[in-house]
């Protein structure tokens, strides 16, 4: 399973996975974690970006190298207004700071990889999860999956 992690490195560490339908897979906050998180997402799937809501951070640089993943960083930090409205559908879930910081971040990378996938959908039709994965690893054109 291909996913999107997002590290908040503060005093209470936080990690988001998320995979290419937005699903989440992980989410989790507190002062322990960052010893344990490279190991979470070796267990859950391969992390194919790294984001942050720093436009730079030298540990999630260190994370996503650790995976080999891209980092995906905001050209600017992302706003709390902005991070409000990337996690007003999970509401229900009692988010705390550090994991709704963490989960914004992983959905606002995800619509990178959404527009590709959509490009794809839109060519080849609905296809499983895991033919989506596929074309994201492969870097094929999408004339190669016809």
């Amino acid at each position: 399973m291909l996913l999107i992690a997002r590290i908040d490195s503060g005093v209470t560490f936080a990690l988001a996975l998320i995979n290419l339908e937005q699903e989440i897979i992980y989410l989790g906050s507190g002062r322990e974690l960052e010893k344990s998180a490279l190991n979470i997402c070796l267990k859950k799937g391969k992390v194919i970006a790294v984001t942050t809501d720093k436009k730079e951070s030298r540990k999630a640089r260190k994370f996503a190298a650790s995976l080999s993943a891209e980092l995906v960083l905001p050209k600017k930090n992302l706003s709390r207004r902005k991070k409000n409205i990337l996690v007003k559908d999970y509401k229900d879930l009692k988010l705390n700071s550090h994991e709704k910081c963490s989960l914004a971040s992983a959905i606002s990378t995800y619509k990178k990889y959404k527009q590709k996938l959509k490009r794809f959908e839109d060519e080849i039709g609905h296809v499983p999860l895991e033919v989506k994965e596929e074309f994201i690893l492969s870097g094929k054109r999408i004339s190669c999956f016809k």
